[in-house]
């Protein structure tokens, strides 16, 4: 007798959504299992955020969204977000918070709003601070950080709520290099540690990397969702993203090099 395949930690089917006349995804079908981290890539309006915002119930959507199969549409706002962090693009704050308290926020699905915080909450935002590098600056008013350091307090928030699904809107967005990479390889540990990750991104060297699949955004359909090797063949780089690439090995991966528009 053979042994069931565990179902995926988050499986969508058919996912469609509308804004205003337009409709902006359609027919989208993505799991995610356990341990992995799927990069989500595709040109500018393919659909990448109104995606993570639908698998974060945060959009309208129709079609079928589960979490470790339960539907997403049937739980509470707190319970959804004890199970599905989302890391919208941008980072924006407008008060001049500590950064040890931005991340703090983080635990206020897990909170009970009159109670003091918790020696688990606070392991958790320690926890997240030191995966991201922000314990040297956690006193500090997040409003007096540079755009890369407030990118990685807000990936501790989100790290520390816990939730075994992260789904993040390029997280890796206004980074140098070293934390880039830094940034990439938190969220593979996050990953290892039995959660999933699910992050949109322009940098297709990183997805190539990091990333245990490639899922391929055009004009609100999902492409691909492979292997990057396969999502990210020259071909459908020509394709989807009108470029011409190049290929080269980087540790271990076949990293796709963009050499000139189409």
């Amino acid at each position: 007798m053979s042994e069931r395949t565990p179902a995926p930690l988050l499986a969508a089917r058919d996912v469609a959504v509308r804004l205003g006349r337009r409709r902006v995804l359609d027919g989208v079908a993505i799991a995610l299992d356990r341990g992995e981290i799927v990069a989500l890539v595709g040109p500018n309006g393919a659909g990448k955020t109104t995606l993570l915002r639908a698998l974060a119930g945060l959009v309208d959507a129709a079609g079928s969204i589960a979490v470790a199969g339960r539907p997403l549409a049937r739980m509470a706002p707190r319970e959804r977000a004890r199970l599905v962090a989302y890391l919208p693009q941008g980072h924006v704050f407008h008060w001049p918070l500590a950064a040890a308290e931005i991340v703090a926020l983080g635990r206020q699905p897990h909170a009970d709003p009159f109670a003091r915080t918790t020696e688990a909450d606070r392991a958790a935002v320690a926890r997240a601070l030191a995966a991201t590098g922000t314990t040297a600056f956690a006193e500090r008013p997040v409003t007096t950080l540079s755009g890369g350091e407030r990118a990685r307090v807000a990936l501790a928030r989100a790290l520390a709520t816990e939730a075994p699904i992260l789904l993040a809107d390029e997280p890796t967005a206004s980074l140098d290099p070293r934390h880039q990479l830094l940034i990439m390889e938190q969220l593979r540990e996050a990953a290892r540690a039995g959660g999933a990750v699910l992050a949109a991104t322009h940098d297709l060297a990183l997805a190539a990397r990091f990333a245990d699949r490639v899922a391929v955004m055009q004009a609100g359909r999902l492409v691909a969702n492979a292997p990057p090797a396969e999502a990210l063949s020259a071909e459908r780089m020509a394709a989807v993203f009108g470029v011409e690439t190049v290929f080269v090995e980087a540790g271990g991966a076949r990293v796709p090099i963009v050499h000139r528009p189409l």
